[in-house]
C-alpha cells in the first residue's frame, strides 16, 4: 500500500512539474480599435513596478521594442499619449518536489525532496488614455533560474508570446 501511494504521489509530482512552464495569457477590450493609437506613455503612477533591476530593465527594452513592432511612439506622459503602459511585477517563493522509488519484491524505496523556486510574474497594462479605461493586458509567470542570462531570455520570450496575441485592427 506504501508502494502505490509513493508512485501515486511520483505522478502527481511529475504532473505539476510540467505545470511550471511558462505560462502567457492575453486579454484585451475586443471593442477597442486599436488602429486608432498611435502614441504611448510610460505611466508615473505604478506602485507596482517590477523590482529587480536588471530584469525591469530587460522587460522595459524588450516591451519597447515590441511597441515600437506595432507602430506604436513612445512620448512623454505630458505629451497626451494615446496609451499609458505600465509594467508590474512580482516574485514568491514556491515549493515544489522532487519524487524518486523503485519498486521491488516485498516492498520499494522512495524519496521525496522538497526544492525552493521563485516563481515570478509580469503584467504589462495598456490603458487608453482619454476613455481612462484598460484595453490591452498581458501577464506572463515562470519560475525563475539562477542563471541570471537565463531569466533575461525568459522575460524576452514572454514579452514576444503577449505581443504575438496583439488584436489585428
Amino acid at each position: 500500500m506504501k508502494v502505490k501511494a509513493i508512485f501515486t504521489t511520483m505522478a502527481i509530482l511529475l504532473c505539476c512539474s510540467f505545470a511550471m512552464a511558462q505560462q502567457v495569457s492575453v486579454n484585451y477590450n475586443h471593442n477597442a480599435s486599436f488602429a486608432q493609437y498611435h502614441t504611448y506613455a510610460w505611466g508615473s503612477n505604478n506602485t507596482n513596478q517590477i523590482r529587480n533591476s536588471i530584469l525591469a530593465q530587460v522587460a522595459e527594452q524588450d516591451i519597447e521594442a515590441a511597441m515600437q513592432s506595432k507602430s506604436l511612439q513612445k512620448v512623454m506622459e505630458n505629451q497626451n499619449p494615446d496609451l499609458i503602459l505600465t509594467a508590474s511585477g512580482g516574485e514568491r517563493e514556491q515549493t515544489s518536489y522532487n519524487a524518486w522509488g523503485m519498486r521491488g519484491w516485498g516492498g520499494g524505496m522512495g524519496s521525496i525532496t522538497p526544492q525552493q523556486n521563485v516563481e515570478a510574474t509580469m503584467v504589462v497594462s495598456l490603458y487608453d488614455a482619454k476613455a481612462q479605461e484598460l484595453v490591452w493586458r498581458g501577464i506572463a509567470q515562470n519560475t525563475l533560474n539562477n542563471n541570471g542570462n537565463k531569466n533575461q531570455e525568459m522575460v524576452e520570450k514572454a514579452v514576444q508570446k503577449m505581443f504575438k496575441q496583439w488584436p489585428k485592427n
